[in-house]
């Protein structure tokens, strides 16, 4: 069960990461506390990475 649990967590885990980092670069959300431009390309780095894990590749 511990398994599963931890199997459906890593699939819900791009829902959470992709709108978060969307959220974050959106000057018009966010304003001044926008994120700076390497922090966005490392965060869809990460994201990415975290989507090509959970597809197996």
């Amino acid at each position: 069960m511990l398994v599963f649990s931890q199997q459906i967590l890593s699939l819900q885990l791009p829902f959470a990461v992709i709108p978060l980092v969307m959220f974050t670069s959106n000057q018009r959300l966010i304003g001044e506390f926008v994120n700076p431009f390497w922090l966005k390309a490392v965060a869809w780095l990460v994201a990415s990475i975290i989507v090509g894990l959970n597809r197996g590749w």
